[in-house]
């Protein structure tokens, strides 16, 4: 509010200073013989006598006319109250010279209707264009305001949509992360397995990053790293020495910022329906390589030849619509190659 006084004020002021000092020698009468400072002194004081009808009349069109006309979009009625507003004013200004600023300011008698009618018509002219270009100017100034008002609202809704759609996601995903979890730990338990406490141990420190760190819109790229090491220890866990997964990490960055949970559910994906499917060894490769904020990650899974491709789960829905939230430009290739399943995606992080 403090910033809006401000502008208006210096609007105003710059407006009156110079508007004042064109206002001397439009009566018609010679003042060269007066010093600079008498004629700027009466142009001044012209001045302040008119703004006393142009400022109400400009804040009668900007906030009484024309916010509820251009949200309704009734121009024809702006346009006509716009006009007569400037025909009142037009018509104030008039009688403003001809009764205080002729005879108490530039001390001189209004000329004569008749005998100066080209004067009393120029000063009408002059008065109109006037009050015209100082309200269409305004209200300009006003519209564009507004516009950019809109624009900002509809840029902070969409905003808001995109981060309660995220939140969604994440929301979906995060139990549906918890449910393969604990089905490993149901089956490290019914084994009497003495490695159960620290698959929970681990389950424990993967929750506390999944409540605590993924609220936020980006981590940096090596919280996300080691959530997907901590999820390897646990699988290794479960399968033993049948499994083997390798990982492997090539960034030039690690302190770049990636949306959370973006590669997690592809790691949850290839041990869902490759090792969890299959009764023999099995193999997981990981590989992530990061180089001038280019994120490629990828990721491949034995599996059994005889299973089709597996029909997209929740976790790989919500990555895909994440990244076309987030990350427009992305690249993500699925491959069933039979006895293996490849997946790989290609991100710009600097954007």
């Amino acid at each position: 509010m403090k910033h809006r006084i401000l502008l208006h004020f210096g609007f105003w002021l710059v407006y009156a200073l110079y508007d004042g000092y064109l206002s001397v020698p439009l009566s018609g009468q010679s003042f060269a013989g007066l010093a600079i400072w008498e004629r700027l002194s009466m142009g001044y004081r012209a001045e302040l006598v008119l703004l006393l009808i142009k400022i109400p009349a400009v804040y009668l069109v900007l906030y009484r006319f024309l916010p509820p006309i251009f949200e309704n979009k009734k121009f024809f009625r702006l346009a006509v109250q716009f006009l007569l507003t400037a025909a009142v004013a037009t018509i104030a200004i008039f009688m403003a010279w001809h009764k205080i600023i002729y005879p108490h300011i530039l001390n001189v008698a209004p000329p004569e209707a008749a005998a100066n009618a080209w004067i009393a018509a120029f000063r009408l002219l002059w008065s109109s264009f006037d009050i015209l270009m100082l309200l269409g100017v305004t209200a300009a100034l006003k519209l564009f305001r507004m516009r950019l008002s809109v624009a900002e609202r509809e840029k902070q809704l969409v905003e808001e949509k995109l981060q309660s759609e995220l939140r969604f996601l994440r929301a979906q995903t995060n139990p549906h992360f918890l449910f393969n979890t604990l089905n490993n730990l149901y089956h490290l338990a019914r084994k009497h397995s003495e490695n159960t406490p620290d698959a929970i141990l681990k389950l424990s420190g993967m929750m506390r990053f999944m409540l605590y760190e993924c609220t936020a819109r980006h981590i940096i790229l090596l919280k996300e790293v080691n959530v997907i090491r901590d999820y390897l220890d646990l699988e290794r866990l479960r399968y033993g020495s049948r499994l083997s997964a390798g990982f492997r990490v090539d960034v030039d960055d690690e302190g770049q910022l990636i949306a959370p949970l973006l590669l997690l559910p592809l790691v949850e994906n290839a041990f869902k329906h490759g090792a969890s499917e299959s009764r023999g060894n099995t193999w997981v490769r990981i590989f992530l390589h990061l180089k001038n904020g280019r994120l490629s990650f990828q990721v491949e899974n034995a599996k059994d030849p005889s299973e089709g491709m597996a029909a997209e789960g929740i976790g790989l829905t919500n990555v895909k619509r994440q990244l076309e939230l987030l990350y427009p430009g992305y690249r993500l290739q699925l491959d069933d190659r039979g006895d293996q399943f490849f997946a790989h995606l290609s991100i710009d992080l600097s954007i």
